[in-house]
């Protein structure tokens, strides 16, 4: 509290303190938001007939930047990620897809690039390699894998 030379004593923030309080404002957030936990996003999980290639669809939305996103895996090992990204914002926001392949405790992380998606408009993500964990797992990645797929922004 300082004085003013009215003799009133007010609330006064000088730089420091006030970026003391804007530091424990954000710590005090980020505590809060951090413990809601991440709920997963339905996905749908399709074979192919011919029971070569296993896709995982599903959607998702983070801060006004939506989209719908395909991963499939294949026997030979290669994987893909499908994706696109809405921005609904009026401001571009950079944005990219995760998904995670789950089968029992072992867990595969694939992603997209950042992509910059203007304001109200639409881009498309994609990303695609090899990976020998799906070679060698697919049989059992389509009997009992799951994927969870994320759009990320910022």
């Amino acid at each position: 509290m300082r004085s003013n030379n009215s003799g009133v004593t007010a609330a006064i923030f000088g730089r420091r303190g006030l970026a003391l309080v804007a530091a424990a404002g954000t710590v005090a957030g980020s505590v809060l938001f951090g413990a809601v936990p991440a709920y997963a996003n339905a996905t749908t999980k399709t074979v192919a007939s011919d029971g070569d290639t296993v896709t995982f669809n599903t959607s998702d939305s983070s801060r006004k930047v939506s989209g719908n996103v395909s991963f499939t895996i294949s026997r030979d090992g290669n994987w893909e990620i499908d994706a696109d990204a809405r921005n609904g914002n009026l401001i571009g926001r950079n944005a990219h897809w995760i998904c995670d392949l789950t089968l029992g405790s072992s867990d595969l992380r694939k992603s997209t690039g950042t992509k910059w998606v203007p304001g109200k408009k639409t881009r498309s993500l994609n990303a695609a390699a090899y990976e020998p964990f799906i070679q060698v797992s697919f049989d059992a990645l389509v009997a009992t894998g799951q994927a969870d797929c994320d759009i990320v922004v910022g």
